[in-house]
């Protein structure tokens, strides 16, 4: 997995545009639930084409968890491999992209790559994204989430919930960020979608 290779790091944009014109051409014809499917078959088709697909059982993985949307696996110290089956995408895998994007932008110290495309243990279509690995104290708690989230310019709604003009951020709870043994916060895996 090079992560430095510039094809690797243009999967996600590339991607992203992909689904965003398959939405466009379904335009308001469809229901939303036809576009998403039609979104995923494209991924399919566009991981075929540029040699995208990524063979689980090929690589040294040791699984670690499974979360609501995530498979995940680390295979040293380094970083982590999420396998995410879209499901809080909702209807349209756009939300998808938003999400990985913001997430990048807000938490650029633990951000996402996407590398590729693979069928988890369900069988289920995912993205396969990398993250750094974490050497964590323990879990944040929340009035240090409250404290950086402010820093950043968003507004308390709910204890695990906030937002900015663009941005809502969600289920931003002890168990998603992580206190670093470097004494920073890190946002492992908190929900983000546009207001």
């Amino acid at each position: 997995m090079d992560r430095n290779n510039p094809a690797i790091n243009r999967i996600l944009e590339e991607a992203a545009d992909l689904v965003g014109r398959e939405k466009e051409a379904a335009g308001n014809v469809e229901p939303t639930e036809g576009y998403k499917g039609r979104q995923i078959e494209r991924l399919k088709e566009f991981a075929t084409i540029h040699n995208l697909w990524i063979d689980f059982k090929a690589l040294s993985l040791v699984y670690l968890n499974k979360g609501g949307e995530n498979e995940v696996f680390t295979g040293n110290e380094d970083f982590v491999v999420k396998l995410n089956n879209f499901d809080y995408a909702g209807d349209d895998l756009t939300n998808f992209f938003i999400r990985i994007e913001a997430h990048n932008l807000f938490f650029s110290n633990i951000p996402y790559e996407m590398i590729g495309f693979a069928y988890n243990s369900q069988n289920e279509f995912c993205a396969v994204l990398v993250q750094p690995y974490v050497r964590a104290k323990r879990e944040a708690i929340e009035n240090e989430i409250q404290h950086y989230m402010e820093s950043l310019g968003f507004i308390m709604d709910y204890p695990d919930e906030y937002h900015n003009e663009q941005y809502e951020i969600f289920d931003a709870v002890p168990n998603n960020v992580l206190y670093g043994i470097d004494g920073q916060l890190y946002f492992i895996d908190t929900q983000i979608r546009l207001r």
